[in-house]
C-alpha cells in the first residue's frame, strides 16, 4: 500500500538526516499527487500528510477545492495568465525563473512562498535559469517584492550527469547566497523518487516525491 512505501521513505530519509550534519530542520516529504484521486489525497491526509505538489493548474484548483486545509505548492512552468489561479491555490510555488513572474506576485500581493528554479546542468529540456543569473534575479527580487525561500531544480537524467554534480553545484550556489543576503533562508527543493537518497546528503530541505510512493 502506498501509505506502507511513504512511511519506509520517511524511515529512510531520518536514517540520512541521522549520519548527515547538513538540515538543521529536517527534510521535509512534498508528495507529488498528480493524477492521484480524492480517495487517496484523503488517505493521506488521514494519516497526517498534507504537503503535495500539482504540476497542472486545472488539477491544482480543483484538488484545492476538495481539500481547503492542505498545503498545496506548484512545481512546473507557469503562463503567466495562469499565475493568478496558482496563486489563489497554492502556499508555495517553486518553479520560478522570470521577472515577469516576479511582479505579477509582487503585484498580487502574494503572501506564499516561493523557489527559483535554477537549470542547474544546462540542460535544453528543463526549465529554469542559469546559474550565472541567480544573483541578479535575487538583486530584483529584494527590490521589486521579497526574497525566495530557496531555490529548486530538476536534476538532468543524462548519463553524463551524476547527482552528486548537480546536488555539490546547487548546495554550493545556495551557499553563496545565504552569506550575501543574511534574511534569505536558504531551502533547497531538490531530488525526487529516484534521487532523493543522494540530494538530502548535499542539503535537500524539501525532496518531491511520487512515483516511490504510488508506483508498483
Amino acid at each position: 500500500m502506498f501509505i506502507d512505501k511513504l512511511i519506509k521513505i520517511q524511515d529512510q530519509i531520518t536514517d540520512i538526516e541521522k549520519r548527515s550534519k547538513n538540515n538543521i530542520d529536517g527534510v521535509e516529504i512534498m508528495i507529488v499527487t498528480k493524477n492521484q484521486s480524492k480517495e487517496t489525497i484523503s488517505k493521506l491526509i488521514d494519516k497526517g500528510y498534507s504537503y503535495f505538489g500539482e504540476n497542472r493548474v486545472a488539477e491544482l484548483a480543483e484538488k484545492k477545492r476538495l481539500f481547503p486545509d492542505a498545503r498545496f505548492a506548484f512545481i512546473a512552468p507557469i503562463q503567466s495568465r495562469k499565475m493568478s489561479i496558482v496563486m489563489e491555490c497554492s502556499k508555495e510555488i517553486h518553479s520560478i525563473s522570470r521577472k515577469k513572474e516576479i511582479q505579477l506576485m509582487s503585484n498580487y500581493s502574494w503572501t506564499g512562498d516561493y523557489y527559483l528554479q535554477i537549470n542547474i546542468d544546462k540542460d535544453k529540456n528543463k526549465s529554469g535559469i542559469g546559474v550565472e543569473d541567480v544573483l541578479d534575479l535575487f538583486d530584483y527580487s529584494l527590490k521589486e517584492y521579497k526574497l525566495p525561500k530557496g531555490l529548486m531544480c530538476m536534476r538532468s537524467l543524462s548519463d553524463t550527469v551524476t547527482p552528486e554534480d548537480s546536488f555539490s553545484l546547487m548546495s554550493d550556489v545556495n551557499t553563496k547566497i545565504i552569506k550575501k543576503y543574511t534574511e534569505y533562508q536558504g531551502k533547497l527543493s531538490m531530488g525526487m523518487s529516484k534521487d532523493y537518497k543522494e540530494a538530502i546528503i548535499y542539503g535537500a530541505t524539501v525532496v518531491r516525491i511520487g512515483s516511490e510512493i504510488f508506483g508498483e
